[in-house]
């Protein structure tokens, strides 16, 4: 295979699946069409047999799986964050030598200073006043300059500060939703874990996406997604609401019963299902776009990962026709 065949392939079938072409998603793809054999391109294989397209979350689990990952760079470390670190490392060194500097210049004050004493105490001569005058005098600029080296460094440590949490808030977003992403929802899921509080967890899907990005194409696939986050955000207010990726969204109700998520997220059902999309371009209708939904308690006796009886329960909403949410039994 030619690399314009290649090529062409791999972007036929992020195409197919709907997946974003990440460096990560990138790789996998890779994989799957010039090594066939590999086990992560047999788990695609299988997950892909029976003409269901390939969703991120799978894509991200046989990768999690198998190990495939992307050599230049290690997973979710861009220039932007290296810079970043590469900034902050050098901020730290520059603090370290002005402070080094600045206890070395107090040592041999304290020094000098201790000495012009002695001798002005044993001669009480008026040139050893002097010289400690000076000596005194010589401290007093360098402290200076040692305070404005600080306050220049100290302006450039908080401006990193504001970069760094702008950074560390951008690996945890989505960028096409502004959502929070995977990676965000699963440190807060850790968090609410560890400190015992209660939580429901819900997967959100959207019915026939691939319908959508074939027949209109996925710019109009995006305006759909970005809808329904901004929808799901606003009915879910007050609990966090992230994609999975692909059309996956997924909600943590915090302090909440299965049976009272699964009410709000019908409510929110119900409020897509009435929307009217339409084209921009000739207002011509959409069609009808609705979700389906499976609602887990996040706890289980048993130790089956919420996440997947979530995904079990969306499973039988999508076979009993969609456009519906299944709740797991009290």
């Amino acid at each position: 295979m030619d690399s314009q065949a290649l090529y062409r392939d791999i972007g036929r079938f992020f195409a197919q699946h709907g997946l974003w072409p990440t460096p990560q998603n990138y790789a996998l793809v890779y994989q799957v069409l010039v090594d066939g054999q590999s086990p992560a391109a047999q788990a695609v294989k299988a997950a892909t047999s029976d003409g269901v397209r390939l969703t991120q979350r799978e894509a991200d689990q046989i990768m999690d799986t198998h190990g495939v990952a992307t050599a230049a760079a290690p997973p979710r470390q861009d220039a932007a964050s290296a810079a970043l670190i590469s900034a902050t490392r050098r901020q730290v060194e520059e603090f370290t030598a002005i402070v080094e500097a600045s206890q070395a210049q107090a040592k041999s004050y304290g020094e000098d200073l201790a000495a012009g004493a002695r001798e002005l105490e044993e001669s009480g001569d008026a040139d050893q006043v002097a010289t400690l005058i000076g000596i005194t005098r010589a401290m007093v600029e360098r402290t200076q300059q040692a305070e404005q080296q600080l306050d220049a460094a100290r302006s450039e440590a908080e401006n990193l500060r504001t970069r760094l949490a702008e950074v560390s808030e951008e690996a945890r977003s989505d960028p096409l939703t502004h959502l929070p992403n995977r990676r965000a929802f699963e440190e807060r899921y850790a968090l609410l874990q560890q400190e015992r509080i209660e939580v429901s967890l819900a997967i959100c899907d959207v019915d026939k996406f691939k319908r959508i990005n074939d027949t209109y194409g996925h710019g109009v696939g995006d305006r759909v997604l970005r809808s329904v986050a901004g929808l799901l955000r606003e009915c879910c207010d007050g609990h966090m609401v992230a994609r999975l990726g692909g059309e996956e969204f997924v909600v943590l109700f915090e302090r909440m019963e299965p049976g009272e998520a699964a009410a709000i997220l019908d409510e929110a059902r119900e409020t897509l299902a009435e929307k009217k999309f339409r084209l921009r371009e000739n207002d011509a209708p959409i069609g009808q776009v609705t979700f389906s939904a499976g609602v887990a308690r996040g706890s289980h006796p048993l130790g089956t990962p919420a996440l997947q009886r979530a995904d079990e329960l969306l499973y039988i909403a999508k076979n009993e026709g969609r456009n519906r949410v299944c709740v797991e039994p009290a």
